[in-house]
């Protein structure tokens, strides 16, 4: 179920973007704390927009869905050229977003499309025991 769609500039912050995100994230989730697994799906968040600034000269748009146990966060822009993890310079300050995704990520990849790309990330929404999943609409009582 999809609980974010935003279109954004290329420049644009990504802090309000991780802040509805946020806000959905624990509506979906019925968590009213920060939750590790929210924080983990706000860093990719931010890796990804800020990856659009940062290497494209195109809008973006970002979406988050949720499913029992998993987020899947995307990211498209207009540019057709896919992302690569290159070895990090170790005394550069960038150079690190991709691996930090595939770090808190369970999965991510790109696709391409006709105009441009998306860049998506799987994240388990359960970090420990006791943890509740998101709940899909279907799991709200009427």
């Amino acid at each position: 179920m999809e609980i974010v769609r935003r279109q954004f500039r290329n420049g644009d912050p990504a802090r309000p973007l991780r802040h509805g995100a946020r806000s959905a994230l624990r509506e979906a989730s019925g968590e009213h704390g920060d939750a590790e697994w929210i924080d983990d799906v706000l860093i990719v968040i931010s890796e990804l927009v800020q990856n659009v600034t940062q290497h494209t000269h195109s809008p973006g748009e970002l979406v988050v869905s949720v499913e029992p146990g998993m987020v899947l966060v995307e990211v498209g822009d207009g540019d057709t050229t896919t992302p690569v993890s290159p070895s990090p310079d170790a005394l550069g300050a960038g150079g690190r977003g991709l691996l930090l995704i595939a770090a808190v990520s369970r999965q991510w990849g790109v696709r391409t499309c006709p105009r441009g790309k998306v860049v998506w990330a799987r994240l388990p929404t359960i970090a420990g025991p006791g943890e509740p999943p998101v709940r899909t609409r279907g799991d709200y009582a009427a």
